[in-house]
């Protein structure tokens, strides 16, 4: 082999989640190679086998140089798939079991069955609710589940409140959502809140020291 063509650069770009090494690993490609023989196709297969690797360009530039770029998949919520906890998209799609070694705290997703068709909603409805004139931190939420009886519930940590939003309707119970809630916020009741349902023209609010009282 020409000493010319041995491959003496690989530069990796576009990864967060998997590490530089991991990605030329998996690309099977090192210095000292011949460039030339270097297949791209099987290249880029072995990278898109990767869980997290959601698109991938590699382009080589002769006489020894190769440029990876990745996309990776983004994780969204924590989900069970039978008796193992599995990393999630933002739709709920499985990426991978979670992995010890690089734990993400990520919120919980559940779907009660028959509410799986609104999986391809939820990203937006999720960020609705994080652009939302709130007074609360949306990005907190410790769990979400697609509810049947309660449409999207989120539990909130830090302020210890669950909210309920019917799903048919999203754009209204948003609405009012945020009008419940600003009212509570300007009388100073917020913090006494646990939860806050709206669906149709009903909104429940629950203080933590009263039942559920229809407002």
């Amino acid at each position: 082999m020409s000493e010319y063509f041995s491959v003496k650069e690989v530069q990796v770009a576009g990864n967060v989640r998997l590490g530089s090494g991991e990605i030329q690993a998996l690309a099977e490609v090192r210095p000292g190679m011949n460039s030339l023989a270097v297949r791209m196709g099987a290249m880029e297969a072995r990278l898109l086998s990767n869980p997290w690797v959601a698109g991938v360009s590699v382009k080589r530039e002769l006489p020894g140089s190769f440029f990876i770029t990745v996309r990776e998949r983004v994780p969204h919520y924590w989900g069970r798939r039978g008796d193992k906890v599995v990393y999630l998209d933002d739709r709920g799609d499985m990426i991978c079991e979670l992995e010890p070694t690089k734990f993400t705290s990520l919120p919980f997703l559940s779907i009660d069955p028959g509410m799986e068709s609104w999986l391809e909603q939820l990203p937006d409805m999720v960020g609705s609710l994080e652009t939302a004139s709130l007074p609360l931190d949306i990005n907190n939420a410790a769990w979400v589940r697609l509810s049947r009886s309660g449409g999207m519930e989120l539990f909130l940590e830090n302020a210890d409140m669950t909210l309920c939003l019917g799903v048919e309707d999203w754009n209204t119970n948003l609405s009012r959502l945020a009008l419940v809630l600003g009212d509570l916020s300007r009388r100073g009741e917020l913090k006494y809140v646990r939860s806050v349902k709206v669906d149709g023209d009903s909104v429940w609010v629950e203080a933590a020291t009263s039942p559920a009282a229809s407002r």
